[in-house]
């Protein structure tokens, strides 16, 4: 992959994940993507966590992971959180219409 459609990708915060389609209403699909997008979740949570306790264990990491990791990690759980809201108003339209 060149390094310029990685750079593109990566700062795209409305991306899709790979074979996300938002047009389903498939069940299993819709319980597949919630399952992913709090999975996702939960491990840039960590990571966002981990990178924190870094900086209080090694200030000199501060101007690093503060400026350009925890930034990035923040923008990078505002798009799967909006994912995740995403399928789950999914789950719930289906729901009503039971």
């Amino acid at each position: 992959m060149e390094a310029l459609d990685f750079m593109q990708r990566i700062i795209n915060f409305d991306r899709l994940m790979e074979g996300e389609n938002r047009d389903t209403s498939d069940p299993d699909d819709i319980q597949h993507w919630c399952a992913v997008y709090a999975e996702m979740i939960r491990f840039k949570e960590g990571l966002l966590g981990q990178t924190r306790r870094e900086i209080e264990k090694v200030p000199e990491t501060h101007k690093e992971l503060d400026g350009n990791d925890i930034p990035f990690l923040e923008a990078e759980l505002r798009r799967l959180r909006g994912g995740l809201a995403f399928w789950e108003a999914r789950r719930a339209e289906r729901k009503k219409r039971r």
